[in-house]
This record gives C-alpha cells, structure tokens and sequence, in this order.
C-alpha cells in the first residue's frame, strides 16, 4: 500500500502539471475571444446581448484564474512533498529501473536458473517454453546468450541444434516450475535446469 502511494503521488503530479498546461492554455484562448468580442462591440453599437456575453467573459475568466491559481498551489505542494522524501525518489528509481530490464535497455544481473536443451526445438514449443518461464515469474531472459524481450521474435532461435537459456528471477519458483511432475519439462521439453546466485545477462540488441 505504500509504493502505490507514493508512485500514485508521482502521477497525481504529473497530472496537475497537465491540468495546470491546460487552464493556462483555455484562459489564454478565452482572453483572446474576449478582446476580440470587445473591440467588436466597441466598433459597432453594442446591444444588450452582446454586453451580458462579453460580462459573462469576464466572469468566466476570473473563475479560471482561480482554479489555476488553486492548481499552480497543489502542483507546488506535491513538488515540494516530492523533493523533501527521499523514500518516494526511490521507489520511482527503482520502478524506472524496472521498465528498463523488461525492455531490455540495460544488462541485468541476479539469482536464477541456467537451463540447458541437448536437443532442436520447433517454434511452438520454443514459444510455449519463454512464455512458461514468463508466467513463473522470470524477469530477463537470454537464449544462446542473447537477450530477448516481449517483442522479440523467436523464429531465429527455433530449431538449433541446443539451447542454453539464461534466466533471471526467484531461482526456488523458477526451478520448481521447471522440474516438478507436470512442469514444464514434463509438459513441454525435456531438459537440465541448476539454480544460479549470480546470472549476468546483456541488453538487447
């Protein structure tokens, strides 16, 4: 419940600058109509209705600039909340972070499981087998020492003659997954899975 509070005060943030942008831009426009009703009515005589709508201009300015002036004053305070807890730039990091290994912007290191196939495996079931591993709960992946990510396509990697796939997560639930009866061994390749502290894997190319 605390990093949802905290990411979600980033966003809330990123939503007043937003919010901010725009009254700023719908009062900018609405000061233009208003100059522009004006000198209007100043050259031409100006009837009852053409006074109530220029007032009514006036008054609807003045109601954005408050709701501005209250917007630039909540954008501030949550800027100030931000840059005054350390703990919050850290969850942000941290979540940055991430992202970044699941797009595999940046090589990777952790615990894991090496897994090894002595054997060719067709596409559907080197497809079947990532997606298996990804639904145990691995983060980085990398076959025959090249990482892949959700985009990549598998056609390059089907049907060699073996595998070795790297992979980066909870070495205890990615290793059960793997070896327990009706695994994915047993439901979809045979193969050798050791447990590793220490995997380093590259960014995607």
């Amino acid at each position: 419940m605390l990093k949802f509070t905290r990411v979600t005060k980033a966003v809330i943030l990123r939503l007043f600058s937003l919010f901010v942008f725009l009254l700023l831009g719908l009062l900018v426009a609405n000061q233009y109509i208003l100059y522009k009703r004006i000198g209007l009515a100043r050259a031409v005589s100006d009837p009852e209705g053409r006074a109530v709508r220029v007032s009514k201009l006036y008054t609807d300015n003045e109601k954005l600039r408050e709701q501005l002036n209250e917007r630039i004053q909540q954008k501030n305070e949550l800027e100030e909340s931000a840059s005054n807890n350390v703990e919050v730039q850290k969850v942000l990091k941290a979540e940055k972070e991430k992202y970044e290994i699941i797009a595999g912007q940046t090589g990777v290191q952790g615990e894991g499981v090496v897994v090894n196939i002595g054997h060719t495996m067709v596409l559907t079931q080197l497809v079947d087998f990532i997606n298996a591993l990804r639904n145990s709960g691995a983060e980085a992946i990398a076959i025959n020492g090249k990482r892949i990510i959700t985009t990549s396509a598998m056609e390059p990697f089907a049907d060699q003659p073996s595998y070795q796939i790297k992979v980066i997560g909870n070495k205890e639930v990615l290793y059960d997954s793997l070896t327990r009866p009706g695994g994915i061994f047993e439901l979809i390749i045979n193969g050798a899975a050791e447990k590793s502290d220490n995997i380093i894997l590259p960014k995607y190319q």
